[in-house]
């Protein structure tokens, strides 16, 4: 019982810290005397990170990774008002502005890696090492999140163990916060047990896809190619299969690199992909996406129908941003009708996928002017799909190479390939693309089709959320982003 409590205050510790609002008990006595003793201790508050990691994508996960992009149009009505979202109209009183859950995911972590180097003579050195591997990449992914949410963050990387630990945070800056992950991401490589396999947890898998995504960030494409590579060796991944359906929403296939594991007894039905996009008129994919997929593919594309229903297109109104089309959902994951309600209420969410990874090696090698190789690998992706593939002479002319044109329909496979997984908002941040792709968005085809009062993207801050006001309330050190 002792020992539940102790997780119970790594997980919650967090906030306490972060707000200096609660009164807390110091760690380090019962830490030392009850906990982090054995192995099973260490696995026990490690799986404890994972408690909150679900509970930040239960109030953010559209929010923060699709709704914002041109993926998705948004209801005005509700609690959560997914239009406000969808229109750049964002404001404090948002529930996906409370950042708390990231830090109680990063409380845990801080705490393993403090005490698990103390365990030398508890567990096997590369068992040790492997679970200090995973309390960094636990922490990497959490502040990796932060910084492409909301950019400058409170930066603690050490754990509470005694009252005076206990402060108010600032905003550090997002170089800081890059910093502190490439750190992890490296500290994390030099230890990680590459024979290891996992899918809902900790995995070598999940960590080169995580650094394979931040080494695209930082524009080093070198790293993207050379993290890319590890994963590919590790020769436990495969685009398997044309049944696009089952790719997404089984979890066990071997395109999956890391999940986030969903039980319907333990967390109810998951609503992420379920109440707010499978079904209702919520959160609806646009009539854009739908025309712009059957012009790309047509019905030689798998992914289309196993995404998407295109005979819904009927349904989208002249008007339809403002009345909301019915019955126009994404079945991608888990469809009710067609894998049964268990299956539709709990649906697993993939982190990452290798069709992800193999269209960042693409990005990262035609950046690199390896064009030939670039096509090759996005050629895997559309081979799989039912897509004729490309060829290096589609893209070359009288000038040589675009390059331009080659990374276009790069980003265009990974907008179908992995619709509605996370990924459209913050590849159109990370490569630049955003204010351009979203300010015609806004005047093309959310105003054609009745769309009023969005604000357009013309200042660097726009780009990231704003504090929960609460946030603010509790600690008079942390400032407003932007101009919210």
């Amino acid at each position: 019982m002792k020992k539940i409590a102790v997780i119970f205050s790594l997980v919650l510790l967090m906030s306490s810290c972060l707000n200096d609002f609660l009164e807390i008990e110091p760690l380090n006595t019962v830490s030392t005397e009850i906990y982090w003793k054995t192995e099973s201790d260490v696995r026990a508050a490690l799986n404890a990170a994972y408690v909150p990691l679900k509970d930040a994508y239960k109030i953010g996960y559209l929010n923060w990774y699709e709704a914002r992009s041109d993926n998705f149009i948004g209801s005005s009505g509700g609690t959560n008002p997914y239009q406000n979202v969808c229109f750049n109209k964002l404001t404090a009183a948002l529930p996906s502005c409370n950042w708390n859950n990231w830090y109680k995911m990063i409380s845990v972590a801080n705490y393993a890696i403090y005490y698990i180097p103390k365990m030398d003579n508890v567990m096997a050195e590369n068992t040790r090492n492997h679970l200090l591997s995973e309390a960094y990449f636990l922490r990497a992914y959490a502040y990796f999140n932060l910084y492409r949410i909301w950019g400058d963050v409170p930066l603690i990387s050490n754990p509470v163990l005694k009252k005076s630990d206990v402060y108010k945070p600032e905003r550090a800056t997002k170089e800081k916060i890059m910093e502190l992950v490439n750190g992890d991401l490296i500290s994390a490589t030099k230890l990680v047990d590459n024979s290891q396999t996992e899918l809902y947890l900790y995995s070598p898998g999940a960590l080169y896809a995580l650094c394979t995504e931040v080494a695209m960030w930082n524009h080093d494409y070198d790293g993207a190619i050379d993290y890319s590579q590890r994963l590919y060796d590790l020769n436990v991944y495969t685009l398997e299969g044309t049944d696009f359906l089952k790719v997404c929403a089984d979890p066990q296939t071997t395109d999956n690199i890391w999940t986030l594991k969903w039980s319907y007894v333990l967390d109810g039905a998951n609503n992420i992909v379920t109440t707010y996009v499978n079904s209702g008129n919520l959160l609806v994919p646009t009539k854009e996406i739908i025309e712009k997929w059957q012009a790309w593919g047509g019905d030689e594309d798998i992914r289309l129908t196993a995404t998407l229903d295109p005979t819904k297109i009927t349904s989208y109104r002249d008007n339809h941003i403002i009345r909301m089309p019915v019955g126009c959902q994404m079945w991608k994951w888990s469809p009710g009708e067609r894998l049964g309600e268990t299956s539709y209420r709990e649906c697993y969410i993939p982190i990452y996928r290798l069709a992800d990874i193999v269209l960042l090696r693409a990005e990262a090698l035609n950046r690199k002017g390896e064009y030939q190789d670039a096509i090759i690998e996005m050629n895997k992706v559309r081979r799989r799909a039912g897509l004729s593939e490309k060829t290096l002479s589609d893209y070359t002319g009288a000038n040589g190479v675009d390059w331009v044109k080659i990374e276009d329909d790069i980003l265009q496979e990974r907008q179908f390939e992995l619709f509605g997984e996370g990924k459209r908002w913050f590849d159109l941040m990370r490569t630049g693309r955003l204010e351009s792709v979203m300010n015609t968005f806004y005047d093309g085809y959310i105003t054609t089709y009745g769309g009023q009062g969005f604000i357009k993207y013309t200042e660097d801050w726009q780009k990231y959320w704003p504090v929960s006001q609460d946030i603010l309330n509790e600690n008079e050190k942390l400032v407003q982003t932007g101009n919210y």
